[in-house]
């Protein structure tokens, strides 16, 4: 195209009115030194599309020629043009990809000539939290001392919804962990509990003297504010008792109807063996008839119900009397729905039946007191502590814990602790736990969480620290875990019972406070420049069966709890029947000869077995 032609079009067309209507709306009075920059390009026609040119970044185009033209009058113009020394990138595609395809063969030339070693593109990053490091700030070579990781919780991300329906958890599996977790509260299911409200009952109506003079409402009031909490506290335990009645009315409600199912079944086979002219549809009419006349209730009555009651019945027949003992609001809408009733759910569920009994029979003593009403066996199966006892996945029964290693120590025995206990010949009478206050100034008496900066008290109506209120400022309670038998060669594992969302501490790392123990399973830290160990190895509580994963679901961190350091063993999201695994951190394998069995695909510490 001639120039003058090009100069008559842009001159005839509406650039110069477009331009200006763009300049009158921009707000120049934001901008210092507002500039005007004008470039021009040539491109391909039929690249052009409307008007969506793009620019010349976008299509990695040179400019023809740069113009800045100032809006202020105080500024001068400037001309840049293009030159194949001062352009950044080549004018042409075929120019870029020549360019790049020399660029890459001059490198390619370059590291030829160098010597390169071979290696694999994942790499293991250095954490300091990781290493054990002595009082004089040498590594230790130590193996089997576990760290307590620094860096920062939780490190999964969080669960985003992408609006698609995923399969929840079904009712048979949201009925047994309704199970466990009755199991594992502070419920308290023993006859004598009947009793007891009978006779509360009683004393209570007969508290008034004949010939008493009841006072009037205004001396009432009067004294109303005077016995306002002990009548509250009383209040508490008269409800107290009166829900542990009505919770152990409601099982023995649910024994007693799952047995009358199994003596109506025996009930109509005797009447068909004992009549050979009623066929066992007759019978179970007949049978039908006789208990409708003795509740006084219809057939239609009497069949809705023993719907019901059979769901009970099939309950038992899988996990146990043990079920229906402890089972929750959920048994009812179970057995109505008969949701999950199939084989194969309760095929699998059978192998929870002894794991179910060695957990109430160690925590909950009397319980099989109540089987006696339906002529049951009140004799416990299991004694001592709850993880005195290994279980097996399979339903095999349960094994004392001991003869579980007995294979690597003949002389095996473990104490099971609520509190870690202070080894006095290492550290006297002092706890090497104490953590001074964070702060210059503090308050006699009072103790203020570091995460939270909140009042710590083991008074419930003082404490306003709720970082982990299952372990510390509120009752505790039995954590709902199980040790059970590894199928893989690792000996015992842990094994939690019910779900543990990110966040929650399943319990505290304890055992017995000590120092220097070399070549044996300990936990390290510090508080301050003042090193102690964790040792579990004759003393402890569930958290010693906690086996180590390259992948892990929880991890022990520190917390400070009235001026004392606690590890805890926290979840980063476990689900129910998940077995709780942590990182036992480099500085345990450093120099171990074991191989890790975690069997993931990220697996660090698997050793290399055609290595010799």
């Amino acid at each position: 195209m001639e120039m003058e032609s090009l100069r008559e079009t842009l001159q005839t067309s509406d650039f110069f009115k477009n331009l200006t209507a763009a300049l009158s709306s921009f707000p120049l009075e934001k901008l210092d030194n507002p500039t005007l920059v004008l470039r021009a390009f040539v491109q391909e026609g039929d690249s052009a599309d409307g008007d969506s040119f793009g620019t010349f970044e976008a299509n990695e185009e040179a400019h023809l020629h740069s113009h800045k033209i100032p809006l202020r009058s105080n500024s001068t113009c400037t001309n840049q043009h293009a030159s194949p020394s001062s352009s950044s990138r080549p004018a042409s595609p075929e120019g870029r990809i020549s360019a790049n395809r020399s660029e890459n063969r001059n490198q390619t030339g370059s590291q030829s000539r160098q010597t390169r070693k071979r290696q694999g593109g994942l790499r293991l990053a250095a954490v300091n939290g990781n290493v054990a490091v002595e009082e004089n700030g040498v590594e230790s070579e130590s193996p089997r001392q576990m760290q307590v990781g620094q860096e920062n919780f939780p490190k999964r991300a969080k669960v985003k919804h992408d609006g698609v329906f995923h399969p929840r958890e079904s009712s048979l599996g949201k009925f047994v962990v309704g199970v466990w977790e009755q199991i594992h509260s502070g419920l308290i299911l023993e006859p004598h509990v009947l009793s007891e409200q009978v006779q509360l009952t009683a004393t209570s109506a007969g508290t008034g003297a004949p010939g008493e003079v009841i006072p009037a409402a205004a001396d009432v009031q009067s004294h109303r504010s005077d016995q306002t909490w002990e009548s509250f506290s009383r209040s508490n335990l008269f409800c107290r008792r009166v829900t542990q009645a009505s919770r152990t009315c409601r099982s023995i409600e649910v024994i007693v109807q799952a047995r009358w199912v199994e003596l109506f079944d025996s009930y109509v086979e005797h009447l068909a063996s004992t009549n050979p002219g009623l066929s066992t549809t007759k019978s179970r009419m007949r049978a039908i008839a006789e208990a409708c006349a003795d509740f006084g209730w219809t057939e239609k009555e009497l069949r809705n119900k023993m719907a019901i009651w059979r769901g009970y019945k099939e309950i038992k027949d899988v996990l146990g009397w043990v079920a229906l003992v402890f089972s929750g609001m959920g048994l009812y809408r179970l057995c109505k729905y008969r949701i999950d009733f199939d084989i194969e759910k309760f095929s699998r569920a059978r192998a929870l039946r002894m794991r179910m009994e060695v957990a109430a029979d160690t925590l909950h003593h009397n319980w099989r007191q109540l089987l006696a009403i339906v002529g049951e066996s009140t004799e416990r199966r299991f004694v001592g502590h709850p993880h005195d006892w290994v279980v097996y996945q399979d339903g095999s029964d349960p094994v004392p814990l001991r003869s579980t290693y007995l294979t690597y120590d003949p002389n095996f025995t473990f104490e099971h602790l609520d509190e870690s206990v202070i080894d006095i010949t290492s550290f006297g009478a002092d706890d090497p736990r104490w953590t001074p206050p964070s702060t210059a100034v503090s308050i006699p008496g009072s103790n203020t969480c570091n995460l939270c900066s909140q009042v710590q008290s083991n008074e419930a109506a003082v404490n306003a620290c709720k970082c982990f209120p299952s372990l510390f400022g509120a009752p505790r309670f039995p954590t709902a875990v199980q040790v059970f038998r590894t199928s893989n060669g690792r000996n015992n594992g842990l094994q939690a019972l019910v779900a543990y969302e990110r966040g929650v501490a399943i319990g505290e790392f304890v055992g017995l406070i000590t120092k220097d123990i070399e070549d044996q399973d300990v936990l390290d830290s510090k508080v301050g420049g003042r090193r102690f160990q964790i040792w579990q190895g004759r003393q402890g509580n569930f958290t010693r069966f906690a086996n180590h994963s390259c992948k892990p679901n929880a991890q022990f961190e520190k917390f400070v709890w009235l001026g004392t350091q606690h590890i805890l063993l926290v979840s980063k999201g476990i689900e129910a029947g998940m077995e709780i695994t942590v990182d036992y951190s480099e500085s345990y394998w450093r120099g171990l000869d074991k191989k890790c069995l975690c069997g993931e695909s990220c697996c660090r510490y698997k050793k290399n077995e055609n290595a010799r």
